[in-house]
């Protein structure tokens, strides 16, 4: 439990702290850049790295990294009018504030649960429904990101959403390149 909880408090440091700093940068114009690109995120994700079934989102970003931020800094890049940016960051701001309210109930959550399980004798019932309400508040954190995503997407043109995955895809080879020692070069 304790990975858990230590993954999600990780996403929500990311998108509150890498994420909300380079994409008000690009906004206003100042030099942004990808901070707080992590690949991890929670357990359980799915990899949407060009799946047919997962058509629509950004290849290699899938719903692990951060991509509405990282949509966000290339704003010019994808040629984001006003009115999409304004949207986008109030959906990214919506689940930020919405995901640090779970974060904090499930970490006073995970606290219950340390503490009966310290317990002698063992309350199985009264850990077993606390352990339930944890991982359900995970769910609810999981399904929340994945309303935003779906959501955001449906801000963005077909086109936009081709050029996001073409970018993020670039990142994804240059990103191997530079792991495997190679120059980190982009081929098309």
């Amino acid at each position: 439990m304790a990975m858990t909880i230590r993954g999600i408090l990780a996403m929500g440091l990311v998108l509150l702290v890498g994420g909300a700093l380079p994409a008000s940068a690009q906004m206003t114009g100042d030099a942004g850049g990808m901070t707080g690109m992590m690949g991890g995120g929670m357990p359980g994700g799915a990899a949407t790295t060009g799946c047919p079934g997962m058509t629509g989102r950004p290849a290699g970003l899938g719903y692990e990294g951060p991509w509405l931020s990282f949509a966000l800094a290339h704003a010019r890049e994808l040629d984001l009018t006003p009115d999409q940016v304004k949207g986008l960051t109030a959906l990214r701001e919506e689940f930020e504030k919405e995901a640090l309210r779970l974060v904090g109930e499930i970490r006073a959550a995970e606290a219950d649960v340390w503490q009966l399980e310290r317990r002698t004798p063992v309350d199985i019932r009264g850990l077993e429904a606390k352990i339930r309400a944890v991982a359900g508040l995970e769910a609810d954190l999981r399904i929340g990101r994945l309303k935003t995503i779906e959501k955001s997407l449906a801000l963005l043109t077909p086109d936009q959403r081709q050029k996001l995955t073409g970018i993020a895809q670039s990142m994804g080879r240059m990103h191997g390149a530079m792991m495997m020692g190679g120059p980190g070069e982009v081929t098309h």
